[in-house]
């Protein structure tokens, strides 16, 4: 699908033809023309401030106020910009491999790791020191990342090559390499069941790994270009961002079947769910805002007003914050979910993608 190592983003045109990069913005797929719709993938919070008797903070042990950073993937600037989530302003800039675009830390080994779909690899950031200690070679054009702690293992989507790499933290080396799909994209885990839900691109499906084996046990089909996918273990759901379709298909994960469609805006890419309360947030980049979604109820209550073509999102476990990397403003939106407002805007390297927070 790309020739070239440059960051996708994907977008089908009207119909179902074959995604299409339509226009070139930093060296990234964006699709123009007159509606102006724009695309790229990965994960978080808002909600309504009338009384909902949900705690809109998670709980703070003992009244101690975990330290966290946010870690964003810069695109076009092959470097991430890492964020002190407590006084929102960027603290290192670490430089990694070609087209960074997934991120995901690792809080046990203090580790954060970041594909370069433009490197075919993996590099490791030492969040202590915020620097890169391992480059770890992996398929072609690597996308979407997740990881399982429980299993000290990392998922790596390579979409060109049409594979998973399974990576072990302990040694940071690869240790299977599964077939999955036709252009697999994000990942999400599911430490509970032992399972992996892979999106795919051109198939309009999610392939579901097994941890053990590290074979594809089941393909969910899903709306039109999923792109991201937010597992929630304990709800036993996951959800997935459906780009061509302007929604976010919900599968029950003990079935694997689709058990929802919600509704929210244009050509939507990363989603992120929160753990303290039942909530997702979606980035919709053809809109330039987030959907705040009631999982209760399985329907987008808001509609928050962020940057250009917003792309990422994570949440802020410590503040409750949403963080929303806008693809073409260079910068990252800091939301807070009791307002529904942006608190305020982080400048950043170009084209943020990405984002993670530990």
């Amino acid at each position: 699908m790309h020739a070239t190592h440059e960051s996708p983003t994907p977008c089908r045109a009207a119909g179902r033809g074959s995604l299409k990069a339509l226009g070139r913005r930093g060296g990234l797929s964006v699709l123009g023309a007159a509606t102006a719709l724009l695309t790229v993938v990965m994960p978080t919070t808002a909600a309504h401030a009338s009384a909902e008797h949900v705690r809109p903070f998670p709980p703070r042990a003992g009244g101690a106020t975990p330290r966290h950073h946010a870690y964003v993937a810069n695109q076009s600037a092959n470097t991430v910009s890492v964020i002190n989530t407590a006084t929102d302003k960027v603290t290192a800039t670490v430089p990694v491999g070609a087209a960074p675009t997934g991120v995901d830390v690792a809080e046990r080994n203090h580790s954060a790791y970041v594909t370069n779909h433009g490197g075919d690899s993996v590099s490791v950031i030492d969040t202590r020191t915020n620097r890169v200690t391992a480059t770890i070679p992996v398929g072609a054009g690597p996308y979407g990342i997740a990881m399982n702690d429980r299993l000290g293992r990392v998922y790596v989507a390579n979409e060109t090559a049409a594979t998973v790499s399974v990576i072990n933290m302990a040694t940071n080396t690869v240790t299977a390499t599964v077939p999955v799909g036709t252009s697999p994209f994000g990942v999400g885990v599911d430490e509970k069941l032992g399972r992996t839900y892979v999106t795919d691109l051109d198939a309009d499906s999610v392939s579901v790994l097994n941890a053990a084996t590290n074979t594809v046990t089941a393909t969910i089909p899903v709306g039109d270009t999923p792109v991201a996918v937010a597992v929630d273990p304990s709800a036993g759901r996951a959800y997935v961002t459906d780009q061509g379709s302007n929604a976010v298909s919900v599968i029950n994960t003990r079935t694997n079947t689709v058990t929802a469609t919600v509704p929210v805006g244009a050509n939507p890419f990363g989603i992120a769910v929160t753990k303290w309360r039942p909530r997702a947030y979606v980035a919709n980049q053809g809109a330039n805002t987030v959907s705040d979604i009631n999982l209760r109820t399985n329907t987008a209550t808001n509609s928050i007003p962020v940057g250009e073509a917003p792309t990422g999102v994570a949440a802020d476990p410590a503040s409750g914050h949403i963080f929303v990397t806008n693809l073409l403003s260079n910068n990252v939106s800091i939301i807070n979910p009791l307002t529904k407002k942006v608190v305020t805007t982080v400048p950043v390297g170009t084209a943020p993608s990405g984002v993670a927070v530990g």
